[in-house]
């Protein structure tokens, strides 16, 4: 597999897997499926739901990354940010429930796949 096809590859599952949560947009009880989590009030369902249109937003980016390379860098930066702040961001508070333990798991393999396709955009192409 060349490299080009590898950061498609790459980059169209991490948008894949940024277009599953978003489905939390829809309804409190998604967001509580999705995050298993209790949501106490309306303000914080807003707040849940608001972050699941950005999760669209970033899949969809992601995947723009994938089939269009103008778009690549972009998208590869603004992933890397979204998973890596939410890494450390857990890594200091903690994860409160066995969901979002595995969110954690499932984004240090996103963050594993992100940098590939970062370590092949700045290899050397052969000619």
């Amino acid at each position: 597999m060349n490299t080009h096809r590898l950061q498609r590859t790459l980059l169209a599952g991490v948008g894949l897997a940024h277009l599953l949560p978003s489905v939390a947009v829809l309804s409190r009880e998604r967001v509580e499926s999705t995050y298993g989590v209790a949501v106490p009030d309306a303000g914080t369902e807003l707040l849940l739901r608001h972050r699941a249109t950005f999760f669209g937003l970033l899949g969809a980016a992601l995947l723009a990354g994938a089939a269009d390379t103008r778009y690549r860098r972009p998208a590869l930066a603004a992933g890397t940010v979204s998973v890596g702040s939410f890494l450390a961001l857990a890594g200091s508070i903690g994860a409160p429930s066995p969901e979002l333990r595995r969110v954690q798991r499932i984004d240090v393999v996103l963050l594993t796949a992100l940098g590939v396709v970062a370590a092949c955009e700045v290899a050397p192409r052969a000619n």
